[in-house]
């Protein structure tokens, strides 16, 4: 299974006409969604001129049959569209035994964003956040998972630290002190300010 982003280039009066065929474009978007294809839809925001849907699929030509498909691409109210393979490389990854090791401490962060700004959290995530905890010693590990929560998408994240001294490199004196970037806090609409440590005493993995 493969991820692919779909982005929408919409026409100037899309708000003004989209009400027409939304139920039709919700109803195909759910469908999809319920056969696990479609994972994440929405519109981007101020101006409302562009969408993202993120699907994971064995191949590229189901996202093409549900451009086809799609009442508003089939209406005109969508003018130019692309299917792009995407690269997800936090979020989907197994935990792997290394990184739960009993005697590590795990710790732990939620947060909530919308829709159409995962992906840019997600990307801050990889290309920011994990070089930067790579370069310090003791530290294991980390896994992203999201959950549909409404219109929003809550966010958690798990790093694995081999000590506290680890954390404390990392995260301050402070250790319950939650480190969020500027530039990730701007794409969050909550996040915890405090984090959630705990001792991993048993790990399976098959």
């Amino acid at each position: 299974m493969s991820y692919y982003a779909l982005l929408y280039e919409t026409v100037d009066d899309y708000v003004a006409r989209r009400a027409e065929f939304r139920e039709m474009h919700l109803l195909l978007a759910r469908a999809v969604r319920e056969r696990g294809e479609l994972l994440l839809a929405g519109a981007f925001d101020d101006p409302v001129d562009r969408a993202l849907l993120v699907f994971r699929v064995d191949d590229k030509s189901k996202v093409e049959e549900f451009v086809r498909k799609d009442p508003y691409v089939v209406n005109g109210l969508v003018k130019k569209w692309e299917v792009r393979p995407w690269k997800v490389v936090v979020g989907n990854e197994q935990r792997s035994p290394s990184l739960m090791t009993p005697g590590a401490i795990l710790r732990r962060w939620s947060a909530r964003t919308a829709e159409a700004h995962l992906p840019k959290y997600l990307e801050h995530f990889s290309e920011r956040v994990l070089p930067e905890l790579r370069r310090v010693a003791g530290f294991l590990g980390a896994t992203v998972s999201t959950c549909q929560t409404g219109d929003q998408v809550e966010i958690f994240v798990e790093t694995t630290w081999r000590s506290l001294d680890a954390i404390r490199a990392f995260a301050g004196p402070d250790l319950e002190a939650a480190v969020v970037a500027p530039e990730a806090a701007a794409l969050l609409t909550r996040y915890d300010r405090r984090v959630q440590h705990s001792l991993i005493t048993l790990s399976e993995h098959i």
